[in-house]
């Protein structure tokens, strides 16, 4: 109870910030501001995420996906044991966008911390620090001046980022060894008991789940039957890309729209099983027709 009265107090003294921000900005930046904060959404992760798998690193590019998606789980989970609400809930004077879950923490502000710490050592030098520092703070405040997080919930998500980061590595470090040593059956229980996990805490959303599954279960079927080099042309990666993308987009979509012409509900299982058809098809499915429509070449079988 003291917990909440703490958190109401500092809610209200956040407001003032808010208002004095966009006082102080002003409307006409809530354009650009949404643009800057797209950069940290789900939506822009889940673009590029396949243009470095298809198109950069595909080993790289896995662990990443697998990485982002642990984040996007742990987010999901910590909103939802929190509850703390955002500021255009408090005061809709603030709200310049709409989310529909909990503030704390703040996704997008996660979501690019995690993001570009992994990326870091791929990047020119000159571009670390404004990529991986920078973009993460910019985000963060275009969040805070869009109304839709406190400045707390900014931060609570920049640090859980570097937590979820560093506790990614260092279990990777001891883990991935022993995976490779036990084979692929070992890596899909593996990937299958932390889907069973993740549907356990959270079983209002199977997305992120069935994400992990499909995609664990793609890198592994990529690695033991389609492993390909990422590197060509110019045009061999924009079609591995758009190609590969227009089927995604089929499979989010089709799926969808199929069930609700049935008239069906989107329970928990069919979104479970959507989601996890994409990670297979962005995985294993993709590479393999890249491989079969000569847009890549093999390499020797991992």
């Amino acid at each position: 109870m003291r917990n909440m009265y703490f958190a109401q107090a500092l809610h209200q003294q956040e407001l003032i910030i808010i208002h004095a921000l966009q006082a102080l900005i002003g409307q006409g930046a809530v354009l650009p501001m949404k643009i800057v904060s797209l950069l940290g959404s789900e939506a822009f992760i889940i673009a590029a995420l396949p243009f470095i798998y298809w198109c950069i690193d595909r080993s790289q590019g896995a662990r990443l996906g697998l990485l982002v998606m642990s984040s996007a789980f742990i987010n999901l989970y910590c909103k939802q044991l929190l509850a703390w609400p955002r500021p255009f809930i408090l005061d809709s004077t603030v709200g310049f966008a709409f989310e529909p879950t909990f503030g704390m923490p703040s996704g997008h502000s996660q979501l690019s911390v995690v993001f570009w710490l992994y990326l870091a050592p791929m990047l020119p030098k000159v571009l670390r620090v404004p990529l991986v520092a920078g973009l993460p703070l910019l985000v963060g405040f275009s969040r805070i001046f869009l109304g839709v997080h406190f400045p707390t919930d900014v931060l609570g998500g920049m640090i859980l980022g570097i937590l979820v980061y560093g506790a990614f590595m260092k279990v990777g470090a001891y883990v991935g060894p022993v995976l490779r040593k036990g084979g692929m059956r070992a890596s899909l229980l593996a990937a299958a008991a932390v889907s069973l996990l993740m549907n356990a805490l959270l079983p209002s959303d199977t997305s992120i789940s069935g994400a992990f599954l499909g995609g664990s279960v793609g890198f592994a079927l990529s690695g033991r039957h389609a492993v390909f080099d990422t590197n060509g042309t110019i045009v061999q990666k924009l079609l591995r890309y758009l190609a590969g993308i227009l089927i995604t987009l089929v499979l989010y979509a089709g799926p969808r729209a199929l069930v609700q012409w049935a008239g069906l509900e989107q329970d928990q299982l069919i979104r479970f099983l959507r989601y996890g058809i994409i990670g297979v098809w962005a995985g294993f499915g993709a590479p393999f027709c890249f491989l079969r429509l000569k847009l890549a070449r093999p390499l020797p079988e991992a």
